[in-house]
């Protein structure tokens, strides 16, 4: 499948500036357009509204024996002042009356404050009156008429101002929102890929996403799982091949060694020298080496798998006297006597017991291989809580510092001090497959107080979720 048109990245990021750009001048519109019709309506009453209304008034102002309030603009407020600039009367302060005298005096009609929400004109209006003025004060900017209004908002441009950005504010949100759900769903096409192929999924065609640079990687991890595929196939085939060769290659064997042995045994019972008995000895020797290299490799055919359990409740006393006896056959070979140890057993187990049994043996054979003729193994077993511990110890020299991080790694097989012709390293390797199977652990120590290996398994009583 074919990249489709697609477009860039950048021109997806100009749609989404120019959109931001097309929305801003809207705001700008719509809010501007609402300010005239409010001022039109007289909702808003504009300076030269307010100006003109003082130049009507101004005769009248003028004229009157007293100023009161009812003859300025509601919008104002007004002092009057003597020849000097003395406060008279009126509803500005004195510090207000001195400034706008002030800044009438220096010919200026108008003075900067702050009221909170912007730097704001006061403008003057001086109206002559006998002996005396009257200054009229009112705004820069445009004042609501109602009352309220004047009282609790900023003047209307202000507030313009403020609508303007809110509303900017908002639509970068409603924008980055929407063109973030988009561009979310570009990656869809590439989120999908990446976990089928982490799921080593293969079966999958590449569904593009429109966008140029994110398709070229989606065209780069449709050919890199084409190549895996095949890779995949390739291995699996001579991966079947090999068990194919491992499975007739142990059964080949198992015949003429069985001539072998059953010759051996035969001329073990005839009159021999001393010379050919050792002969005789050395090839029994080196049939049962071979038994082992046969196990091994049966085993090695069936380890990249899981072993299939069969979770059965088992008897703790019938499980325990059939693992000692095995061990016990082992451990003879060499004149090995086995301890035992036993503490707070249930009388039931749930696991596969002949899977335990295989990885627990594999443990015993090797601390049999590891220990000297005439040595002691120890063979505990106890209650950890939810778990049943084997602990098995040898009487070798311990395990090394590369033992303890590698023994349950396949085909480890320890360094030198303890090593053995019979160790081809998947007897620890297979027993911790087997206990992690059933949600158990696997761990290697030494034993403080005399210094052997020591290997101890820890299953689940009651497999996970049971009661």
């Amino acid at each position: 499948m074919g990249l489709k048109r697609s477009m860039k990245l950048r021109t997806f990021f100009v749609q989404y500036l120019l959109a931001l750009f097309i929305g801003f001048l809207m705001i700008i519109l719509i809010v501007t357009g609402l300010f005239l019709v409010l001022l039109q309506s007289g909702f808003i009453i504009s300076v030269g509204d307010v100006e003109a209304s003082i130049e009507s008034q101004k005769n009248a102002i003028a004229s009157a024996e007293t100023v009161s309030a009812d003859l300025i603009p509601n919008t104002c407020k007004y002092a009057t002042v003597s020849a000097e600039g003395k406060f008279l009367s009126g509803n500005m302060t004195e510090a207000e009356t001195s400034t706008a005298w002030d800044s009438i005096q220096k010919g200026r009609r108008s003075s900067w404050g702050f009221l909170g929400t912007g730097f704001i004109a006061d403008c003057y209006f001086p109206i002559e009156r006998k002996n005396e003025f009257c200054i009229v004060e009112y705004s820069s900017l445009s004042q609501f008429s109602p009352v309220i209004l004047r009282e609790h908002l900023p003047a209307p441009e202000i507030v313009l101002v403020w609508v303007i950005i809110v509303a900017f504010l908002v639509e970068i949100f409603l924008l980055s929102k929407i063109y973030g759900k988009k561009i979310s769903r570009k990656l869809i096409p590439l989120e999908n890929a990446t976990e089928k192929i982490r799921g080593k999924d293969l079966a999958f065609d590449i569904q593009y996403s429109g966008i140029e640079e994110i398709d070229s990687a989606l065209q780069s991890l449709d050919s890199m799982k084409a190549e895996l595929k095949r890779s995949l196939e390739a291995q699996w085939k001579m991966e079947q091949t090999r068990k194919t060769q491992i499975s007739a290659l142990a059964h080949d064997l198992k015949t003429p060694l069985t001539v072998i042995r059953g010759n051996a045994e035969i001329l073990d019972d005839t009159g021999q020298t001393a010379e050919q008995k050792e002969c005789t000895l050395y090839i029994q020797k080196n049939a049962e080496q071979m038994e082992q290299y046969i196990q091994m490799l049966i085993d090695l055919s069936k380890v990249e798998n899981e072993y299939p359990l069969k979770l059965e409740s088992t008897i703790t006393r019938a499980f325990l006297d059939n693992l000692y006896m095995q061990i016990n056959a082992l451990a003879s070979m060499k004149q090995i006597r086995m301890e035992t140890d036993e503490t707070d057993l249930p009388d039931t187990l749930c696991l596969d017991a002949s899977q335990i049994s295989r990885a627990i043996i594999n443990v015993a054979s090797n601390a049999v291989d590891y220990s000297p003729e005439r040595g002691t193994i120890t063979f505990s077993t106890f209650n950890d809580g939810q778990m049943i511990c084997f602990q098995i110890v040898d009487a070798g020299k311990g395990f090394s510092l590369t033992d303890l991080k590698n023994a349950t790694n396949q085909f480890y097989q320890g360094d030198s001090s303890r090593s053995s012709k019979f160790h081809y390293g998947m007897g620890l390797f297979i027993a911790d497959s087997i206990v992690r199977q059933h949600g158990g652990t696997l761990t290697l120590e030494n034993k403080s107080s005399t210094g052997g290996g020591m290997v101890i398994i820890k299953i689940p009583i009651q497999p996970q979720g049971s009661k």
